[in-house]
């Protein structure tokens, strides 16, 4: 979803694919289309304060916390923290993540 000159992320993965680097993965891809194909200056990804696996996610590529707000999700009413990341910290980020996803060329 596009808001303005930046565009929000959301995931969901099922639990018996999680913790197999599936979504680091995706986010890359996403990350990468957002930022070089559509043009975005920023991406925000909103996610509820409890969901320490997406937090992680979101650590390892780069992202930071920009606001806390209330937000309505499918299972009722959280916490969440958005993260943002800019494409320039992108770009900086996307050569780290090399090493974390295995030496793999990344696009």
């Amino acid at each position: 979803m596009a808001e303005g000159d930046h565009a929000v992320r959301g995931f969901w993965l099922g639990l018996p694919w999680q913790g197999r680097g599936l979504m680091t993965e995706a986010v890359v891809a996403v990350n990468d289309y957002c930022f070089d194909v559509l043009g975005f200056r920023a991406l925000q990804a909103p996610k509820a304060v409890a969901n320490t696996s997406s937090r992680r996610i979101s650590e390892k590529t780069g992202m930071r916390v920009m606001a806390t707000e209330e937000r309505d999700y499918v299972s009722g009413r959280f916490l969440s923290e958005i993260w943002e990341i800019s494409a320039e910290e992108w770009r900086e980020k996307k050569k780290a993540l090399r090493n974390i996803l295995g030496g793999k060329e990344l696009s």
